[in-house]
């Protein structure tokens, strides 16, 4: 398993541009020195509001999470605070520009999911820069919750179909897991593109595609669908 941490910070429009430089060069650095990685930031452009900025930080288990907080083992270690003395200057600032945040949390199957994380002791190698497709390309988010005997349909329809119609549109296959907030069964699936276009030629591709998202559908209890579009460079090649 694996945990997903997703945070929508209330920043100001003309602090932004800010929030993600001290983000990109500070924070998200210092995460791969805990062995953690960021894997999608940007804002709601369909389905939420967009005035707040998200990301999405990946951790291997809740005490890897845990061990990062400002009470946790990796901000009280010493040489691991001497290690990453530099990166944590960057960002001394950045809380000053939120007003406030929220957070979610997934619980993610780390043999479908993307992200490369774990517990990185002084000296280890960092966890790797995750992939991104950049700027201006989306990150498709998926919550459905599901009834008592569908998980398994769900999970078969999306394994079979869904997903390979999504890998030959150019999308790349995130985060594949469940809100642990919510009851039981629920799917959460995160998919990034590299445009907008590419996400909607997936979603209309009919035929086989067309067939399954609705027999997907049928099995839910609950269906929201919302897009990300990424604002930064991190991690694009």
């Amino acid at each position: 398993m694996g945990l997903l941490v997703q945070r929508q910070f209330s920043v100001a429009t003309d602090d932004r541009a800010e929030f993600e430089r001290q983000s990109r060069l500070g924070v998200w650095e210092n995460m791969r020195y805990n062995g953690a990685q960021m894997i999608g930031f940007g804002n709601w452009a369909f389905g939420d509001t967009g005035d707040v900025v998200v990301t999405n930080s990946a951790y291997a288990n809740f005490d890897h999470w845990t061990a990062t907080r400002q009470w946790g083992a990796f901000a009280t270690e010493q040489a691991r605070i001497e290690e990453t003395g530099a990166i944590r200057s960057i960002f001394a600032g950045r809380q000053r520009l939120v007003r406030s945040s929220l957070a979610s949390m997934v619980v993610f199957d780390d043999e479908l999911s993307s992200p490369e994380v774990g517990w990185r002791n002084v000296g280890e190698p960092l966890a790797p820069v995750p992939s991104s497709f950049g700027r201006q390309s989306v990150i498709e988010e998926l919550r459905c919750g599901l009834g008592e005997l569908e998980a398994e349909t769900f999970d078969a329809i999306s394994r079979d179909v869904l997903w390979p119609n999504a890998l030959e549109h150019g999308g790349r296959l995130l985060i594949v897991g469940h809100d642990a907030l919510l009851p039981p069964p629920n799917r959460v699936v995160m998919v990034a593109y590299p445009t907008i276009s590419a996400w909607y030629a997936a979603t209309e591709a009919g035929g086989e595609p067309a067939v399954a998202m609705a027999r997907r559908a049928a099995r839910t209890t609950s269906y929201v669908e919302k897009l990300l579009m990424v604002t930064t460079a991190y991690g694009a090649s």
